[in-house]
This record gives structure tokens, sequence and C-alpha cells, in this order.
């Protein structure tokens, strides 16, 4: 049976907009169909590097354009909330970058439009795709390790000195390292141990206002914990140590397309699994949204709005405890 081909609206042609396009023309049933771009030049631009049918300099025309299947949005936070409501009150189907909006309220609202509207919506959390997590899901699932007892999971970068006036220091477009990377490590502690009983938070700021360092305990039931590290200053790179009763499980990436994992155990010694980029990367997002498609889904059974909400709550609650506000919006309520 031919698999349906989707043209795919690009909202926001940026970096990382660039590198999903790049990877999903590697998928026989995806197409970098039509780019929207409030700067008319940088859509042409994007249009003309990967030969999209249609450009336009408004994200109104792309959302309207009767031959778009599905739109991804990767503009900065700040404004996904905004852009995901006009997609779904036009019935398209939205991938939208993590994270999903700068609070859960701004969440909650795409989710119950999304659901109104029986349109499919799903974060673009890259992480449950990835043959490394599924690894290592299966192995802790299967009970050979034990119980997990404690993760540490961290993701930091030193690319300083910072243009105080884009993405990452800017608080007005959502910056700040708990929003741009600390999710990763708090959602690897969500997704292999759920949801916790308290957390504990502190950050360092940066003299524009955003967190540039965030640290979080986790407490569960039993003595458990976690702890989740994200800086923008700090060059600890990328990864999650998942601390078992009889082994341990070492998550590694270098990119999306570059992860392996280590499992160790005092018997069996280090065992390492590596993958080939055809089998990594953002365009495994993309297919699970197309299949999702394909099987008139509303969302994802691999990630589901649930875990999205779940993960933005402690968000809220960090930012709550550490005192990140941004621009025009008062501190995060607390549920």
């Amino acid at each position: 049976m031919t698999k349906k081909v989707y043209n795919w609206g690009i909202l926001a042609p940026g970096r990382i907009a660039r590198k999903f396009a790049t990877e999903i023309q590697q998928l026989e049933n995806a197409l970098v169909f039509a780019v929207g771009s409030t700067n008319d030049e940088r859509a042409k631009e994007f249009a003309a590097e990967f030969g999209t049918k249609h450009s336009y300099n408004n994200y109104a025309d792309l959302v309207a354009d009767p031959e778009v299947d599905i739109i991804y949005i990767a503009s900065p936070h700040a404004f996904h909330a905004k852009q995901t409501l006009l997609c779904l009150d036009h019935h398209k189907p939205v991938l939208c970058e993590k994270a999903l909006g700068l609070n859960l309220t701004e969440v909650k609202k795409m989710v119950e439009r999304a659901r109104e509207n029986k349109v499919f919506f799903m974060e673009a959390m890259m992480v449950p795709h990835q043959p490394s997590y599924q690894k290592a899901k299966q192995i802790i699932e299967s009970g050979k390790l034990g119980k997990i007892k404690s993760i540490h999971s961290w993701f930091g970068f030193n690319k300083s000195p910072y243009d105080r006036s884009q993405r990452l220091m800017n608080p007005a477009l959502g910056g700040g390292a708990l929003l741009d990377i600390g999710l990763y490590p708090l959602f690897d502690t969500l997704y292999f141990l759920g949801e916790p009983q308290n957390i504990t938070a502190s950050a360092e700021f940066a003299p524009t206002g955003i967190d540039q360092s965030v640290s979080v305990r986790l407490d569960y039931p039993d003595g458990l914990s976690a702890s989740v590290f994200a800086s923008f200053v700090a060059s600890s790179g990328v990864g999650t140590d998942i601390f078992c009763e009889f082994g341990t499980i070492r998550l590694r990436r270098q990119s999306a397309l570059e992860q392996w994992i280590e499992v160790e155990t005092l018997l069996s010694g280090v065992k390492r699994y590596t993958y080939e980029e055809k089998f990594c990367g953002l365009k495994l997002e993309a297919s699970e949204a197309m299949r999702c498609l394909d099987e008139h889904r509303l969302e994802s059974d691999l990630m589901p709005l649930s875990l999205s909400i779940s993960l933005m709550k402690y968000m809220d609650l960090i930012r709550h405890q550490t005192h990140i506000i941004y621009p025009g919006e008062r501190e995060p309520a607390i549920e």
C-alpha cells in the first residue's frame, strides 16, 4: 500500500527549522512544501534552499494554504501558544517545538483547543523517539537491572560571550536555560521515574535577567531521588545516568544524530550500543506525527499531551521557586 505523502508547512525558518527540514527530506512520505515567515527575505531564502512550492511573508497565509497537511512550528517559545492556536483554529495538525509554551496555562489552552477542534497536536520533544531511549526503557522494563534507585541528568554548554539580544539571553523571547535545555534532563527524570513528591530548585541569573543555570532535586517515595542540571555557562555536555539495583545505564549524545547508550553491570562489565544516523534525529518526530495522522490519531502515545502537561507543570514549579518570570507575565500559578 502506497504511503500518503504529507506536505509540511514550516512556520519560522530559523536554525532548528533548517535542521528539521534537512532531516525530513530523507523520509519518503514527507515533503517540505511551504514556509512562512514575517521576514519575506528569510522565507524566500529558505524556500530556495529546500525547494518549497510556496513561500509566505506571514503566518496566516501559510496556515490557510489548503495544500499544507501539517505545520511544524519552530519559533521562539514566547510565540508558540499564539501560533499553535492559529493553526488549530484552521484545523491544521501541529508539531510544535519544545518548550511547548511559556507556562502551564498556555499549554493547557493549546491542548484544550486541539481536543475541542479534534486536531492532531504534539510537542516536538526529540528524546522519546530516539533508539537509545527506547533501548533504555526496554532494559528497565525487563527488570534485568532491578529497580531504579536514582537518576542524574544534565545538559550544559558555554558559548560565551553571548549576544544579549538573541533568543538564549533574551527574556522577551522566553530565553533561559530551563525552557531551552533544562526541560531535557527534567523530561528524562519524568520519563523514567514519573512525577516526584517534592522538588527543590535554585537558579543563577545572567545580567539580562534570564536563568543561565538551574539545579533541581526531585524526591520520590522510599528515599529515591533525582538531580537535574542545565546551564549556558558550564560545559557539561549532555547525559543521563540511571542507577539501578544491579547496574547503571548511561545515555549520551553529541547531537540529535549522534547518540549512544552504555549499560554496566558487575558481572558483564560495560556494553555499548550505538546507532546509525538514519535511525536517529528530528525526523523521528515527523515520522511519529505522520504515523498518527495515517492512523487518524489526535495525539501520540510516544509523546502524549499528558506528558507535555506534566513537564510544563514541573517547569512552572521550578520557576516559582527560583522566581523566573518573563516580561508581561505574573509569577507562574502553581497547580
